[in-house]
């Protein structure tokens, strides 16, 4: 990269880094390339470019970067004229720990519907951190580990996916056969799209259900067909995916109440050791137990508990205790508890 080359100018071409860098493959990969082929690639990977942007970005890798590019008029094409690598950008720590930490989770996906898909993302992502002279690809793995835990579906979701993606880009209602977990009963119904995210390892998406009247989240793997529709829908302004998703303590965000819950000094210490929620608030008793309080569903929060046993107690409200009275009461059949 140019010494003389601003600071502006350099925070410029870390935005188009992607689009510059595509154009250099293609150059290198395909001698005599035209303009108009350029273009009609980049324009189809990236969203509509302009030649004048494509001519902008050779000149960009030719006088910035000093890359041998020229241009023969007899063959009508871009050629490189001697031999030459990208010039990426030195990447910060942190930047190479962010790309080693979505290495090693992209790596986590064997044994999955999406594991071609994401071995070749993965492949890319460590051809890029060995030409950027980071460290080596095969090092990665033994680099760093992240643990992921997820449930692996049973079903294929990578055409679901794409169609919902693509009507989430196109603002486009969708038709749905789902299976509902809470009724049992699998029903059509029409919903926009509003956005895609994955919990545990499982995809859902979330929108606006016509049937219910209300946003609601759909796991992709209980959707038994779904059809394109030429409904146009608008998301609404208020709408704020980032803090609906947050919303939930788990996955669960309907019919939210104030739950307070007792855990014993040995469990506390560690419920203290991590934010579960944002509307958490914690009580510190003189014994070392702690008083536990969140705004979260009650459902989601009775399995919660309940899986700490004996170190947890709920304490209000009384209709929660309640629940989890009965549900002991089963164990208690079931185990020919006295």
């Amino acid at each position: 990269m140019s010494k003389t080359m601003s600071s502006n100018r350099k925070l410029a071409f870390r935005k188009m880094f992607p689009r510059i860098y595509r154009i250099f493959s293609l150059i290198k990969d395909n001698k005599y390339i035209s303009l108009e082929e350029i273009t009609r690639i980049i324009s189809r990977e990236f969203g509509n470019t302009s030649v004048r942007t494509i001519k902008r970005d050779i000149r960009t890798l030719r006088d910035d970067f000093r890359m041998p590019i020229a241009y023969s008029k007899a063959k009508g094409g871009y050629y490189l004229y001697s031999k030459a690598e990208f010039p990426f950008p030195k990447l910060t720590e942190g930047e190479v720990l962010s790309l080693l930490i979505t290495a090693t989770i992209l790596h986590q996906f064997k044994g999955t519907d999406l594991e071609k898909d994401f071995e070749g993302l993965k492949d890319k992502l460590e051809l890029f951190l060995r030409d950027a002279n980071v460290i080596p690809a095969e090092a990665i793995e033994n680099a760093l580990s992240i643990p992921f835990a997820f449930i692996k579906p049973k079903v294929d979701v990578r055409d679901k996916f794409v169609k919902i993606l693509k009507a989430i880009r196109d603002k486009k209602s969708i038709i749905i056969e789902y299976h509902s977990f809470s009724s049992d009963q699998v029903a059509e119904r029409r919903v926009d799209p509003y956005h895609l995210y994955n919990f545990e390892g499982v995809w859902y998406f979330c929108g606006y259900c016509h049937l219910r009247k209300e946003i609601r989240d759909f796991a992709l793997d209980r959707i038994k067909s779904i059809r394109e529709t030429s409904y146009e829908f608008k998301k609404p302004r208020d709408f704020d995916v980032y803090e609906y998703i947050k919303s939930a303590f788990r996955i669960n965000k309907g019919d939210v109440e104030k739950i307070r819950i007792k855990f014993d000094p040995y469990q506390a210490r560690w419920i203290k050791e991590r934010i579960w929620h944002e509307t958490q608030s914690i009580e510190e008793l003189p014994d070392g137990s702690i008083i536990y309080e969140i705004v979260a569903n009650r459902d989601e929060i009775k399995r919660w508990v309940m899986g700490y046993g004996k170190h947890a107690e709920v304490l209000e409200p009384e209709s929660l205790r309640n629940e989890i009275r009965e549900e002991i009461k089963k164990l208690g059949e079931i185990y020919k508890v006295l």
